[in-house]
């Protein structure tokens, strides 16, 4: 596989499924992956659809060939870390999104999304899209 460009977040590939010609060029002759979180976020997104069924087609052919990182032993440890550091700056995000953090930081990969909040989280490399 080649090497990983960045890890998209829920937020970015939200935006790519809906066809915003703006996400795009941030995509085009890109790798990257995604966390299991990001794919638990769509797979709700999917349930709330009018047409599930589409929806999880459209989830399964913009994800073709994508890899997907899941928590390793020492992700938990990475999460706590952020949390208690962001807790104690006043500058909490969304829990979901710590993880997704934890992940990137792991992997020592960028992530790729369009929550500002990202920003925040010491270390992490954003491409806000």
């Amino acid at each position: 596989m080649a090497s990983l460009d960045f890890i998209a977040d829920t937020s970015a590939l939200v935006r790519r499924l809906r066809k915003d010609p703006s996400v795009e060029p941030f995509f085009t002759d890109k790798h990257f992956a995604i966390t299991f979180v990001t794919l638990a976020e769509l797979s709700l997104g999917v349930i709330k659809a009018r047409d599930p069924d589409a929806a999880w087609n459209d989830v399964l052919e913009a994800l073709r060939g994508v890899e997907m990182f899941l928590v390793s032993n020492f992700t938990p440890m990475i999460y706590a870390g952020l949390y208690r550091d962001l807790e104690q700056r006043g500058t909490l995000i969304p829990i979901n999104d710590i993880w997704i953090a934890a992940l990137c930081l792991e992997a020592r990969l960028p992530i790729l999304a369009r929550d500002a909040h990202f920003s925040r989280v010491p270390n992490l490399s954003v491409i806000n899209c």
